[in-house]
Formats: C-alpha cells, structure tokens, sequence
C-alpha cells in the first residue's frame, strides 16, 4: 500500500506543478472601472458590512 500512496502523491504533485507554471503565464482580465465601487454602494444599500471591517473591530 506504501508504494501506491507515493506513487499517487507523485502524481498529484507532477500535476501540481504542471498547473503551477501554466498559471504563471496568465493574466487575469483587470477589473471595469468602477465594478469595485458599485459593488460596496449595492452592499451599501442593501445593509450588508463587509466581514473584513467586522474583523478588524473585533481584534482590537
């Protein structure tokens, strides 16, 4: 059973990599102009705090 553990470990990580340097070439599309801003004015308008505010309070 030890030999096939391995060999399935070397095989995820052999496509780990592969995975690895292909993302390394692409460039994600930059976002609209003004998407970031008008999702906080919906979040705004419907009552919803972002989490990460939350956090922060709450660490202090």
């Amino acid at each position: 059973m030890k030999h096939r553990e391995k060999k399935c470990e070397k095989h995820w990580a052999d496509e780990f990599d592969q995975l690895e340097s292909a993302s390394r070439e692409i460039q994600p599309p930059p976002a609209p102009p003004g998407e970031f801003d008008s999702i906080l004015a919906e979040m705004k308008r419907r009552g919803i705090k972002p989490r990460i505010r939350k956090e922060l309070k709450h660490s202090k």
